[in-house]
Protein backbone atom coordinates (compact mmCIF):
# COMPACT_ATOMS: atom_id res chain seq x y z
CA UNK A 1 0.00 0.00 0.00
CA UNK A 2 1.60 3.53 -1.00
CA UNK A 3 1.73 6.65 1.68
CA UNK A 4 -0.06 9.33 0.01
CA UNK A 5 2.15 12.29 -0.82
CA UNK A 6 2.15 15.22 1.71
CA UNK A 7 2.37 18.63 0.37
CA UNK A 8 6.17 19.08 0.58
CA UNK A 9 6.42 16.42 -1.53
CA UNK A 10 4.49 17.39 -3.90
CA UNK A 11 6.59 20.10 -5.05
CA UNK A 12 7.08 23.81 -4.21
CA UNK A 13 4.82 26.05 -2.60
CA UNK A 14 3.39 29.63 -4.36
CA UNK A 15 5.11 31.41 -1.09
CA UNK A 16 8.45 29.46 -1.91
CA UNK A 17 7.98 30.40 -5.42
CA UNK A 18 7.33 34.05 -5.68
CA UNK A 19 10.06 34.36 -2.86
CA UNK A 20 12.82 32.50 -5.11
CA UNK A 21 11.28 35.10 -8.06
CA UNK A 22 11.96 37.93 -6.01
CA UNK A 23 15.80 36.86 -5.22
CA UNK A 24 16.47 36.08 -8.56
CA UNK A 25 15.13 39.84 -9.63
CA UNK A 26 17.53 41.39 -7.14
CA UNK A 27 20.33 38.97 -8.43
CA UNK A 28 19.57 40.23 -11.81
CA UNK A 29 19.03 43.91 -10.95
CA UNK A 30 22.52 43.67 -8.76
CA UNK A 31 24.13 42.07 -12.01
CA UNK A 32 22.51 44.90 -14.51
CA UNK A 33 23.58 47.77 -12.11
CA UNK A 34 27.34 46.59 -12.22
CA UNK A 35 27.24 46.23 -15.96
CA UNK A 36 26.02 49.86 -16.35
CA UNK A 37 28.69 50.63 -13.86
CA UNK A 38 31.60 48.73 -15.05
CA UNK A 39 30.58 50.39 -18.75
CA UNK A 40 30.26 53.63 -17.22
CA UNK A 41 34.16 53.47 -15.37
CA UNK A 42 35.03 52.07 -19.11
CA UNK A 43 34.22 54.76 -20.73
CA UNK A 44 35.05 57.50 -18.23
CA UNK A 45 38.45 55.71 -18.21
CA UNK A 46 38.90 55.55 -22.15
CA UNK A 47 38.07 59.23 -22.00
CA UNK A 48 40.66 60.35 -19.26
CA UNK A 49 43.32 58.41 -20.83
CA UNK A 50 42.21 60.43 -24.33
CA UNK A 51 42.43 63.44 -22.88
CA UNK A 52 45.78 63.43 -20.75
CA UNK A 53 47.08 62.10 -23.45
CA UNK A 54 46.03 65.22 -25.39
CA UNK A 55 47.38 67.11 -22.81
CA UNK A 56 50.87 65.34 -22.79
CA UNK A 57 51.21 65.87 -26.74
CA UNK A 58 49.79 69.54 -26.14
CA UNK A 59 52.57 69.93 -23.42
CA UNK A 60 55.62 68.53 -25.63
CA UNK A 61 54.54 70.38 -28.20
CA UNK A 62 54.69 73.77 -26.71
CA UNK A 63 57.46 73.50 -24.80
CA UNK A 64 59.67 72.30 -28.11
CA UNK A 65 58.17 75.76 -29.84
CA UNK A 66 59.14 77.98 -27.14
CA UNK A 67 62.42 76.24 -26.15
CA UNK A 68 63.35 76.99 -30.02
CA UNK A 69 61.78 80.73 -30.00
CA UNK A 70 64.14 82.74 -32.45
CA UNK A 71 65.16 86.29 -31.40
CA UNK A 72 64.37 88.99 -33.75
CA UNK A 73 66.51 92.10 -35.21
CA UNK A 74 63.98 94.05 -36.97
CA UNK A 75 62.86 97.31 -34.46
CA UNK A 76 59.82 97.74 -37.07
CA UNK A 77 58.51 94.20 -36.92
CA UNK A 78 58.81 92.57 -33.02
CA UNK A 79 60.08 88.28 -33.12
CA UNK A 80 57.50 88.24 -29.30
CA UNK A 81 54.55 89.55 -29.27
CA UNK A 82 52.81 88.30 -26.35
CA UNK A 83 49.52 89.26 -24.56
CA UNK A 84 47.55 87.50 -21.59
CA UNK A 85 45.50 85.74 -24.17
CA UNK A 86 47.79 85.25 -27.05
CA UNK A 87 51.75 84.69 -28.09
CA UNK A 88 52.96 85.47 -31.59
CA UNK A 89 56.84 84.51 -31.78
CA UNK A 90 58.98 83.17 -34.25
CA UNK A 91 60.54 79.70 -34.09
CA UNK A 92 61.58 76.43 -35.74
CA UNK A 93 58.61 73.75 -36.37
CA UNK A 94 58.83 70.46 -35.14
CA UNK A 95 60.71 67.76 -37.93
CA UNK A 96 57.32 66.51 -38.64
CA UNK A 97 55.39 69.19 -39.06
CA UNK A 98 54.19 70.06 -42.94
CA UNK A 99 56.98 72.90 -43.56
CA UNK A 100 58.00 74.25 -46.69
CA UNK A 101 62.05 74.92 -47.73
CA UNK A 102 62.51 76.22 -44.00
CA UNK A 103 61.10 75.12 -40.51
CA UNK A 104 61.53 78.87 -39.38
CA UNK A 105 57.79 80.31 -39.03
CA UNK A 106 55.65 82.79 -37.50
CA UNK A 107 53.44 81.20 -34.92
CA UNK A 108 50.59 82.20 -33.06
CA UNK A 109 48.84 80.78 -29.86
CA UNK A 110 45.46 81.50 -29.03
CA UNK A 111 42.63 80.19 -27.86
CA UNK A 112 39.25 80.71 -30.62
CA UNK A 113 35.65 79.70 -29.21
CA UNK A 114 34.25 76.62 -30.57
CA UNK A 115 37.63 75.39 -31.50
CA UNK A 116 40.01 74.77 -28.68
CA UNK A 117 43.83 76.08 -28.64
CA UNK A 118 44.49 76.64 -32.17
CA UNK A 119 48.38 76.48 -33.48
CA UNK A 120 48.70 79.29 -36.72
CA UNK A 121 52.02 79.40 -38.33
CA UNK A 122 53.21 80.89 -41.63
CA UNK A 123 56.77 80.35 -43.45
CA UNK A 124 59.39 83.29 -42.19
CA UNK A 125 61.68 84.12 -45.32
CA UNK A 126 63.62 86.78 -43.93
CA UNK A 127 61.88 88.79 -46.93
CA UNK A 128 59.11 91.40 -47.65
CA UNK A 129 56.51 89.30 -50.19
CA UNK A 130 54.30 91.22 -52.25
CA UNK A 131 51.89 88.07 -51.17
CA UNK A 132 52.15 86.73 -48.03
CA UNK A 133 52.71 83.09 -47.64
CA UNK A 134 49.31 81.22 -46.53
CA UNK A 135 48.79 80.85 -43.32
CA UNK A 136 48.21 77.45 -41.96
CA UNK A 137 45.89 76.40 -38.70
CA UNK A 138 46.02 73.28 -36.26
CA UNK A 139 44.03 72.12 -33.40
CA UNK A 140 46.17 71.52 -30.68
CA UNK A 141 43.85 70.91 -28.09
CA UNK A 142 40.06 71.29 -29.04
CA UNK A 143 38.66 70.89 -24.95
CA UNK A 144 40.59 74.05 -24.00
CA UNK A 145 38.14 76.63 -22.91
CA UNK A 146 41.22 79.57 -22.38
CA UNK A 147 44.90 80.53 -22.26
CA UNK A 148 46.59 82.46 -20.11
CA UNK A 149 50.22 83.88 -20.76
CA UNK A 150 52.61 85.59 -17.97
CA UNK A 151 56.37 86.57 -19.02
CA UNK A 152 59.04 86.68 -16.92
CA UNK A 153 61.11 89.88 -17.05
CA UNK A 154 64.87 89.54 -15.27
CA UNK A 155 65.82 92.57 -12.98
CA UNK A 156 66.96 95.70 -15.10
CA UNK A 157 65.79 98.74 -15.35
CA UNK A 158 62.59 97.50 -13.33
CA UNK A 159 62.39 95.33 -10.95
CA UNK A 160 61.85 91.61 -11.62
CA UNK A 161 59.02 89.67 -11.74
CA UNK A 162 55.64 88.13 -14.18
CA UNK A 163 54.21 90.44 -16.50
CA UNK A 164 50.79 90.14 -18.47
CA UNK A 165 52.42 91.31 -22.23
CA UNK A 166 55.95 90.96 -23.98
CA UNK A 167 56.83 92.88 -26.95
CA UNK A 168 60.22 93.31 -28.31
CA UNK A 169 62.93 91.40 -30.47
CA UNK A 170 64.40 89.73 -26.84
CA UNK A 171 62.72 87.05 -25.37
CA UNK A 172 61.16 87.09 -22.00
CA UNK A 173 63.61 84.86 -19.24
CA UNK A 174 60.27 82.39 -18.69
CA UNK A 175 57.16 81.95 -20.30
CA UNK A 176 54.48 80.43 -18.07
CA UNK A 177 50.87 79.08 -19.85
CA UNK A 178 48.22 78.18 -17.92
CA UNK A 179 45.53 76.00 -19.45
CA UNK A 180 41.65 76.07 -18.35
CA UNK A 181 39.79 72.72 -19.61
CA UNK A 182 36.32 72.11 -20.61
CA UNK A 183 33.68 71.42 -19.61
CA UNK A 184 33.91 72.05 -15.86
CA UNK A 185 37.25 74.59 -16.00
CA UNK A 186 39.90 71.68 -15.23
CA UNK A 187 43.30 73.26 -15.11
CA UNK A 188 46.49 71.14 -16.36
CA UNK A 189 49.27 72.20 -14.47
CA UNK A 190 51.20 75.46 -15.66
CA UNK A 191 53.68 74.94 -18.17
CA UNK A 192 56.59 76.84 -17.59
CA UNK A 193 59.56 77.41 -20.31
CA UNK A 194 62.96 78.84 -20.66
CA UNK A 195 63.68 79.87 -24.18
CA UNK A 196 66.71 78.37 -25.56
CA UNK A 197 67.95 81.11 -28.38
CA UNK A 198 69.39 84.36 -27.59
CA UNK A 199 70.27 87.34 -29.57
CA UNK A 200 73.72 87.04 -30.92
CA UNK A 201 76.04 89.72 -28.58
CA UNK A 202 78.76 90.60 -30.80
Amino acid sequence: MKRPCTTREAGFTLVETLVALVILGFIVAGLAQGLRFGLHAWDYQNVTIARDSALDTTDRTLRSLLASLAPGYDAHDPAVVGSSSSLQFTADLPINAPTGPTRLAKILLAVQPGRGLVLRWQPEFHAHWLVPPIPHVAVLLPDAASITFAYYRPAGSQPAGWVASWVGNTPPALIRIHLSLMPHGHHWPDIIVAPMRLPDTE
